[in-house]
């Protein structure tokens, strides 16, 4: 926000500065994204109209763009055969194969987000104790700006191993580098990550209009379906807040049923 705001002092900032800001994020910024800068936006105007720093919140009655109506992921068939495909092509040997079998099924497992995955280090896996640290967001910390501790799912370890032993070594030494003309480096936010969509598309799983990020909701959904608790969900995805994770919660198999 503050490329937008920055050069206005506090008290002179506008409501119409505010719907201002939300239509400039619209075209490169999530609905979920823009609604939670605008909800820091105001907890930061609350407390400066309660020190006497602004007169007003002009975050208040400003309208939040809406997310989406439905929640997209694969489905327990998709998912066999986007990891069959995957196994098919890395059987191969090639490392871009065996790199994208590796990230995909960590992915899965695990529910990272995309810059998670691209920023992952070896220091931050012990594969043989089965224990990962989501430390990274790309570069920089991730989206809550904590960091996290997982247990390694079982599944992805043989696949992890040998991975470890062809992964081309970096400066960062990150588990998931990207090729590209001068060796490997981190894959950016605007790279396909080894072309995600056609390995769907090869496997018959639908067109996605976000693949990587459905595999973070896939993850999520088929742990609610298979009776995990919300709460540890939040913890495992790193939500800053638990309203973030109930998204999900109508999956549950017996949600109300349960607690009544």
């Amino acid at each position: 926000a503050l490329p937008h705001l920055g050069s206005l002092s506090a008290g002179c900032v506008q409501s119409s500065d505010i719907s201002k800001l939300r239509d400039q994020l619209a075209p490169r910024s999530s609905p979920g994204t823009i609604r939670n800068t605008l909800t820091g936006l105001s907890a930061v105007f609350s407390w400066a109209v309660r020190r006497g720093r602004a007169p007003a919140n002009p975050c208040r009655g400003v309208e939040k763009p809406k997310g989406p109506e439905s929640l997209e992921y694969l489905s327990g068939a998709e998912v066999q055969a986007l990891l069959c495909c995957c196994a098919e092509r890395a059987a191969s040997r090639e490392l871009d194969d065996l790199l994208q079998q590796a990230r995909v099924l960590v992915a899965l497992h695990t529910g990272l987000r995309k810059g998670e995955i691209c920023g992952l280090r070896w220091c931050d896996l012990d594969i043989a104790a089965r224990r990962l640290s989501v430390a990274r967001s790309y570069g920089s910390a991730p989206k809550s700006g904590k960091t996290r501790h997982l247990r390694l799912p079982e599944a992805v370890v043989p696949v992890l191993s040998e991975w470890a032993a062809r992964c081309p070594r970096t400066a960062q030494g990150l588990v998931f580098p990207r090729r590209c003309r001068r060796g490997w480096t981190m894959s950016t936010n605007t790279s396909d990550l080894l072309d995600l969509p056609q390995l769907l598309a090869a496997a018959g799983c639908r067109r996605l209009a976000h693949p990587w990020h459905v595999l973070r909701h896939t993850f999520a959904s088929h742990f609610i379906m298979s009776g995990g608790n919300i709460l540890t969900l939040q913890k495992i995805l790193g939500h800053s807040d638990v309203k973030m994770t109930l998204i999900y919660a109508h999956l549950a198999p017996d949600f109300l049923g349960d607690e009544m």
